[in-house]
């Protein structure tokens, strides 16, 4: 099983969790690779392995005695030329108790890519479990969410299942598109559900409260909304109209903050959140630029990429391309070197890096730390780092202010949870698009309203958390309740509603440490975590 894989290990792991079958289903998820790309900028939609994924998930449902069922939006729906033509499998997997009341568990197969760059970083292969001296269990998706959602769901399941007096029913919707975009996970659902009269039994957001296993283990009652907006030129730019736009996204942070949650941080003071309270954020994630010129002489900035393959991921380094003559190369490094503040450092040439270079091409590495884009305050991100030392080197004329090439930006909206989607995401494009008309007119921003989501709130004396939070109390000694930075997918069940007509309560929690580094390379988790997370619903169920 990776760096230790003798048979004592694999046991060892299998007793934290607390059943064979759920280590090696959680190898097995974590082989299949079911990852997520969705990619506008580069008109990239790769999600290779979701049926694999979902025929393993099936395998495991069926084998615990559960019925399952399949629900494909490419498949089940009219046609729609947002699902791109890419399957997009969903899965609904009962375990009946013979009563009318239900508890919905929400989770998510899909993964986020491994970039090429974070490959250097993983001590043992990111798509093979692999299980260290820390006892923790390291692979993408070992937390997020395959372990935190889908190990730990089917496991307590698997338990009510076998002991023949589940009080209640209980249904998991194991979705796809939850990380990077796509509409073909629970919104597709939604799709189908709306499709449906009230009440009808073919519905399959049918329940009385939904927990979402794919957060911090503790209580949370509030979730951020997400923004995915995306900046780019109609024309070649220079690195001047490169910088002045990545500044301008760069400044969405500032009024993004302004805003202010109810709902407490639980990364305040402990884990350097800038607020003891969940607040707006804009995260630059993505800067890449293509087809540079070499005009004007010298040094010419070519090339550029942050070393990442998603919007919603800080990458750990941004490689820097340059044409020009030998002489003065050693010299340009040592000023890039000063103008660079710390934590960042500056590599040369860039190593482990996704951009083409060619022979004459010149490379340095600015190095920061990566961390999941909802989170920025616990990564260091190289982007804002790379978009400074461009201008202190036109400022100087160490490199060519003429050159052009084919920039775009990437940002991560973050919305605080009270905060409805409309018409923020509106305001937000005419604000950026009517700077560029008066400062750029060849830039442009968009933000696609199929890869956005609101906030979602649920008062924190809700029977129902408080349920969750004492349950959790008595599992971790976690107390207090919370909103979620990085947003998940509680927004999407704000609309809906109980068999009641009440809103219904979607409570999330899960095994997302401060180990977890999910998004980043070494992503891992503690099998004791996945055990804790799976009697917590199990005992969630079983309680009235």
């Amino acid at each position: 099983m990776g760096e230790r894989s003798s048979s004592e290990e694999g046991a060892t792991a299998a007793e934290a969790i607390g059943d064979r079958s759920g280590l090696e289903m959680l190898q097995s998820l974590v082989a299949i690779a079911p990852t997520n790309l969705e990619d506008p900028l580069s008109d990239r939609y790769e999600k290779p392995n979701y049926r694999r994924a979902a025929d393993e998930i099936v395998r495991w449902a069926r084998r615990f005695g559960l019925s399952t069922r399949h629900f494909d939006p490419t498949v089940d729906l009219p046609p729609d030329p947002i699902y791109r033509g890419v399957p997009r499998p969903n899965l609904i997997i009962d375990l009946e108790a013979g009563t009318s009341d239900r508890l919905l568990i929400l989770a998510h197969f899909d993964v986020v890519p491994v970039p090429q760059e974070q490959l250097g970083h993983w001590k043992t292969p990111p798509f093979s479990l692999s299980r260290r001296a820390d006892g923790r269990l390291y692979g993408r998706g070992a937390n997020d969410d395959l372990g935190s959602g889908l190990v730990a769901s089917l496991l307590a399941m698997k338990r009510l299942a076998d002991s023949g007096d589940a009080p209640r029913s209980v249904r998991l919707l194991a979705c796809c598109d939850e990380e990077t975009g796509g509409l073909g996970g629970i919104e597709a659902i939604k799709e189908h559900d709306r499709r449906l009269p009230m009440g009808d039994p073919g519905r399959f957001l049918d329940g009385s409260a939904a927990l979402i296993p794919d957060g911090s283990p503790h209580a949370t009652a509030a979730s951020s909304g997400l923004i995915f907006l995306d900046g780019t030129f109609e024309t070649p730019a220079t690195p001047g109209e490169i910088v002045r736009f990545g500044n301008a996204l760069l400044g969405l942070d500032a009024l993004a903050r302004a805003h202010r949650s109810a709902y407490s941080s639980p990364d305040w003071p402990d884990h350097l959140a800038p607020e003891s309270v969940i607040t707006g954020r804009a995260t630059l994630t993505r800067f890449d630029l293509q087809e540079g010129d070499r005009a004007g002489g010298g040094f010419a900035l070519v090339s550029a990429h942050a070393e990442n393959d998603a919007p919603n991921q800080i990458a750990a380094a941004v490689t820097l391309g340059f044409a020009g003559p030998p002489e003065g190369w050693e010299g340009l490094i040592e000023r890039m070197r000063e103008a660079l503040p710390v934590p960042f450092r500056l590599e040369s040439p860039a190593t482990s890096t996704a951009l083409a270079i060619a022979p004459e091409v010149r490379t340095v590495q600015i190095l920061g730390r990566s961390a999941h884009g909802g989170y920025p305050h616990r990564g260091a991100n190289p982007v804002p780092a790379a978009l400074s030392l461009i201008d202190r080197l036109l400022e100087s004329r160490s490199i060519s202010v003429t050159s052009r090439g084919r920039a775009s930006f990437a940002v991560d909206l973050r919305l605080i949870p009270e905060m409805p989607l409309e018409p923020e995401r509106q305001q937000t494009l005419d604000r950026l698009n009517r700077w560029a008309t008066d400062q750029l007119p060849s830039a442009r921003v968009d933000a696609p309203r199929t890869r956005a989501r609101g906030g979602y709130a649920i008062p924190i004396d809700h029977p129902a958390v408080q349920k969750l939070a004492r349950i959790l109390r008595e599992r971790l000694g976690e107390s207090g309740v919370y909103g979620e930075y990085g947003g998940t997918d509680a927004s999407s069940l704000s609309e809906i509603t109980t068999p009641t007509g009440a809103a219904l309560p979607a409570l999330v929690f899960g095994s997302m440490d401060r180990e977890s580094h999910i998004h980043e390379a070494e992503e891992s988790v503690d099998p004791r975590l996945i055990a804790q997370v799976s009697a917590t619903i199990e005992q969630y169920a079983r309680e009235a």
